[in-house]
């Protein structure tokens, strides 16, 4: 097995690696719904539940966004993806796949530059109680770096007729 083979398969752990946390984060965000909706019918609500299930969310679809891109399990033409000669389906691929990768590449860029300014300037999700932002920011630069680089793993693998 060859080192970009190896450097996949390790890609392939993080990223389910980070599904499991995402479905962790999923189930978090389930039980702590129902202990908000229970201590507002007790008359206890807890201050900013709405805030903080807002702003964990973002973490539980950038843990999955590599996952779902590696299974090709996202949006897709598949009904012309499906008619097309390998040959023709690897081209479209690339094609596709290239400007994917710099869509990727700024929207990290971004994100970080967004977590940091939200970080130096206390941002805050203003509601029942201020919530600060950066942390769940931070999730966007770290989930879409993921994906670019699985983008850049699917477009070799196309170039080298793997997939």
């Amino acid at each position: 097995m060859g080192r970009f083979a190896k450097f996949s398969n390790y890609l392939a752990k993080g990223e389910d690696g980070l599904a499991y946390v995402g479905a962790g984060v999923v189930l978090f965000m389930m039980v702590y719904t129902v202990v908000g909706v229970a201590t507002r019918y007790a008359g206890m609500p807890i201050k900013g539940f709405t805030e903080y299930v807002t702003l964990i969310f973002v973490w539980a679809i950038m843990f999955a966004v590599s996952y779902a891109q590696r299974r090709w399990e996202h949006l897709s033409l598949g009904i012309v993806m499906d008619r097309l000669a390998p040959e023709h389906r690897r081209l479209v691929l690339c094609v596709l796949l290239s400007p994917g990768i710099f869509i990727c590449v700024q929207l990290t860029w971004s994100g970080l530059v967004k977590t940091i300014w939200a970080y130096q300037t206390g941002d805050e999700l203003l509601g029942a109680v201020a919530v600060k932002t950066w942390w769940s920011r931070m999730g966007i630069p770290i989930g879409i770096s993921i994906a670019c680089v699985r983008l850049v793993v699917q477009l070799v693998q196309a170039v080298r007729r793997e997939i």
